[in-house]
């Protein structure tokens, strides 16, 4: 069944390399106002107006009559993220492998990491009552940790 999981795991790391290209499509789950290198502009009547922060209002330009926010892409940030974790696994890691299951659990904290780190920079997150905390940095957190501790746990277990 472990084998079976480390062969899923590198299909599900790709689907999520793709399937974020769809929030680029829906124009949604992006990032803050930024105007850093990578920085994508969204015209402001294809935006929920709700996804809309005051930062991105007080940046907000006109150009030929139209309004555009300029934000973090997030989807691209993950996209990439998962592209470079799918080469790693395959590359370095399946080589590598001490047992069976290794590679989803390498899955689970790469995707941890980087879904915990990107999270922080979208602006419709789903919080946890009015704590400001994500719900998705927790769930990462909790994925990287349980793939941390697995691998911890089988390894020690071989070398006993």
């Amino acid at each position: 069944a472990a084998q079976i999981f480390d062969t899923a795991g590198l299909g599900l790391v790709l689907g999520q390399a793709i399937g974020r290209w769809g929030n680029f499509f829906n124009r949604e789950a992006f990032g803050e106002y930024t105007d850093c290198l990578f920085a994508m502009r969204l015209p402001v009547d294809a935006v929920r107006p709700g996804d809309i922060t005051e930062l991105m209002r007080e940046n907000m330009q006109r150009i030929d009559g139209v309004s555009y926010i300029q934000v973090h892409p997030t989807f691209l940030y993950e996209s990439m993220w998962n592209l470079v974790l799918l080469l790693l696994i395959i590359f370095f890691f399946t080589k590598r492998k001490k047992f069976d299951g290794e590679l989803i659990a390498i899955y689970c904290i790469g995707y941890g990491i980087g879904r915990f780190l990107i999270e922080g920079l979208r602006t419709d997150s789903l919080m946890i009552g009015s704590t400001g905390i994500r719900v998705s940095q927790i769930l990462a957190l909790i994925l990287a940790v349980f793939g941390t501790a697995f691998i911890i746990y089988k390894r020690k277990k071989i070398t006993k």
